[in-house]
């Protein structure tokens, strides 16, 4: 490890509806406007903060991360930063402002040495404090990184050494200030999912809507007779939202691999003058026209066949005079796709804007028998995503 402090950026967070303008609060419960939650990756050099970024928000081949140079400066972009931790001694006049950091994310090599990582955790517990002293509402996440290779045993063994020596550092700088910290610990590589599910837990927590966004996608799986639902970020995989069942790492990477399979076929098929994002699935293996309503979600009845009639609204939307453009309603369709697996169940995404997807994997035969059903009360859902983000239709014609 060498040279001096070095601070990048790198391209905007995953959704930037998941963390709206505006709606994020400070320590003191304050709600400055313009303001949105910042992302500090912190680090050594080598630590593999460079090859996170080039392999989440670039799509970056997790093989050619092995070619990336050190301390590498990114793309200028105000919500997520890097900044490599120098040799020596700490240099806190040289550290970036915690003010309006909602996160610090601390990557570190679980392939270095065992002194190097005792001289890493030292200059950890020392940052922790500052940021804490500056801004006591942030979060502590840390990355044990490149564990690609090791044992179980190892990964556990590892991170139990890390847990047991910043406990005691931080418990030598200030006895309060452990107990007051909540430090949150992650397994993580660039080689699995392991990366993007650590990331989607640090942007969940920084996103004051999480609460209404899980009831809705309860709901949801409720009325629809899914078994997991997720609300991704479609470029870069992170899921900012689930429903509140137990999470499956299995249903995570089934989901995640059908959204690149889509977004790859989109790629191919989609005309190059679209305006819409290549990602926004405007292709898809099976699409339904609807008329979004602000109505409640409509309830399925899995005992019957029949379904269940929608509520309708006071004032009913006018029918779609025309589909030639792929607008009903004066709104554009919502892109849906869909696929039966090998155990019956069939895996569906919906595009609820160029940013999101809603992907989710329901119970066998469900989408057969309650398709229309199933797209009405996504629609709804969709409906309320947007507005909770404050994205409604008013200035966003093209949604």
């Amino acid at each position: 490890m060498q040279g001096s402090p070095q601070a990048s950026t790198s391209r905007s967070l995953p959704g930037s509806p998941a963390i709206p303008r505006g709606r994020s609060e400070l320590a003191n419960g304050e709600k400055p406007p313009g303001k949105r939650p910042k992302v500090l990756f912190m680090g050594p050099r080598s630590g593999g903060k460079s090859s996170i970024r080039k392999v989440v928000f670039e799509k970056m081949a997790p093989n050619d991360t092995l070619f990336i140079e050190k301390g590498i400066k990114g793309e200028d972009d105000e919500d997520v930063n890097l900044f490599s931790l120098p040799s020596g001694p700490p240099v806190p006049s040289s550290w970036p402002s915690f003010h309006d950091t909602g996160a610090i994310i601390f990557v570190l090599d679980a392939q270095s040495s065992s002194s190097f990582l005792q001289d890493m955790i030292r200059k950890l517990a020392f940052t922790m404090k500052k940021a804490f002293d500056e801004n006591p509402g942030i979060q502590f996440e840390i990355f044990l990184h490149k564990i690609d290779g090791m044992s179980t045993e190892y990964r556990l063994d590892i991170l139990q050494n890390l847990r047991d020596r910043l406990t005691e550092d931080l418990f030598d700088l200030s006895p309060e200030l452990e107990s007051s910290l909540n430090v949150f610990y992650h397994l993580t590589s660039v080689f699995d999912t392991s990366i993007y599910e650590a990331l989607s837990k640090v942007i969940q927590k920084l996103i004051p809507e999480q609460g209404m966004l899980e009831r809705l996608l309860d709901l949801l799986c409720q009325q629809c007779m899914m078994d997991k639902a997720f609300l991704f970020d479609t470029s870069s995989k992170i899921y900012i939202a689930t429903d509140s069942l137990p999470l499956d790492g299995q249903t995570y990477v089934i989901c995640s691999d059908y959204l690149d399979l889509i977004g790859d076929f989109t790629t191919l098929y989609e005309p190059s003058a679209a305006a819409t994002s290549p990602h926004s699935r405007s292709v898809s293996l099976a699409s339904s026209t609807r008329i979004p309503a602000p109505l409640h979600l409509s309830r399925m009845d899995s005992s019957t066949s029949s379904l269940a009639s929608p509520s309708r609204s006071p004032n009913p939307a006018p029918p779609p005079s025309s589909i030639g453009d792929g607008r009903v309603g004066g709104r554009k369709r919502l892109p849906c796709s869909y696929a039966k697996l090998g155990t019956s169940s069939t895996i569906a995404q919906w595009g609820i804007n160029a940013n999101l997807s809603l992907v989710a994997l329901l119970r066998p035969n469900s989408m057969e028998q309650h398709e229309a059903l199933i797209d009405y009360n996504v629609a709804t859902f969709k409906d309320a995503v947007l507005a909770i983000f404050d994205l409604g239709l008013e200035g966003h014609p093209d949604l």
